[in-house]
């Protein structure tokens, strides 16, 4: 990652000029999304639209949760999708003074955008809570970062998606891991592995069946299909067996182009290295003692903590791409850091 840092340094007034006008763009598309996109991409947001408009299909999940906050935004709606829109692309491209930052600000700003503000959806929120907890990392100010963690993904593991809370607890266990002396923390790793030892067999098969259930709807209800899903190919109900398949999921998901040769697999798969590498590299440096404090840690925890949940159930790399995308701002956050070590 540092040859991001290699090339002539950009001003803040050529970097602001290029926000202005991915921001501009960004509103046109919006306003003809309907048009110009790929009908894949308002999947989810059609089962919420749904739901405003009355239905019942899908009373009681998320989606109607969803549905119930976007009613209440009313005719704001699309401005409040339109402000986290413009507010990521100001976020990604102001401090990018590099070619090679500006680059990946690209890179990123393109997945996030398209798979997540179009349309408002759930993932849309997770930009906004991104936003928050990266615009107080930035500014240096602890508090309102962990204010922008603990209560937005708090609400959000309570009315949208529970898994957020195994998301929001597994970034603060890695954030202490990283705090702790050589000594504890190896005391911390035989107490975590002691607790998976001792989960019992249903919440193992609890946490592993949501993929294969996934898959069984791509392969024979979707119409879109997905070509990289892949199944658990171990038991679900057995240490062993969660091991086998979470460490499978991870060859799968991360090495996709081992499996799936192709231009379009190994694109998305040096999008994914490029967003969490980062995070990856600051929270192993962290455990190994090696790295400082610093505001980037507790993001790079969390960027982690959404790779390592997203592995126990991602079908596809598909959607393994699209749900990472909307961490596009701690991601950019924390390439700036590693340019320049």
């Amino acid at each position: 990652m540092r040859s991001l840092s290699v090339g002539p340094a950009l001003s803040a007034g050529v970097t602001r000029t290029v926000a202005a006008g991915a921001i501009a763009s960004y509103g046109l598309v919006y306003l003809n999304a309907r048009r110009l996109l790929p009908d894949t991409i308002f999947r989810d947001a059609e089962k919420i639209e749904q739901q405003m408009a009355g239905a019942d299909t899908y009373a009681g999940s998320s989606f109607d949760v969803a549905g119930q906050l976007f009613t209440a935004i009313g005719a704001g709606l699309d401005p409040f999708v339109m402000g986290i829109g413009a507010w990521l692309l100001w976020f990604l491209y102001r401090d990018a003074r590099r070619p090679g930052l500006m680059a990946a600000a690209t890179l990123l700003g393109v997945a996030c955008v398209f798979f997540n503000l179009f349309v408002a959806s759930k993932d849309t929120l997770v930009v906004a809570m991104a936003l928050l907890v990266a615009t107080g990392a930035r500014q240096g100010r602890p508090i309102r970062m962990w204010l922008a963690l603990l209560l937005p993904y708090t609400a959000y593991a309570v009315l949208l998606r529970p898994y957020y809370a195994l998301i929001l607890g597994l970034a603060l266990a890695l954030y202490l891991l990283t705090r702790l002396g050589p000594r504890r923390r190896i005391v911390a790793l035989g107490v975590a592995l002691l607790a998976l030892m001792l989960v019992p067999p249903a919440i193992l098969h609890t946490l592993q069946v949501a993929r294969d259930l996934a898959v069984q709807y791509l392969q024979f209800q979707s119409p879109y299909g997905a070509r990289t899903s892949f199944l658990n190919p171990y038991p679900l109900d057995s240490l062993p067996g969660f091991i086998g398949n979470y460490l499978y999921a991870c060859l799968r998901l991360n090495l996709t182009v081992l499996w799936h040769p192709g231009v379009k697999e190994a694109a998305m798969q040096f999008w994914l290295w490029l967003a969490a590498w980062p995070a990856f590299r600051a929270v192993a440096g962290g455990v190994a003692g090696r790295a400082q404090a610093s505001p980037a840690s507790l993001p790079a925890c969390l960027v982690m903590a959404h790779v390592a949940v997203s592995m126990l159930f991602e079908p596809d790399l598909g959607s393994y791409m699209r749900h990472l995308s909307a961490l596009a701002p701690l991601s950019m956050l924390l390439l700036r850091p590693v340019t320049r070590q």
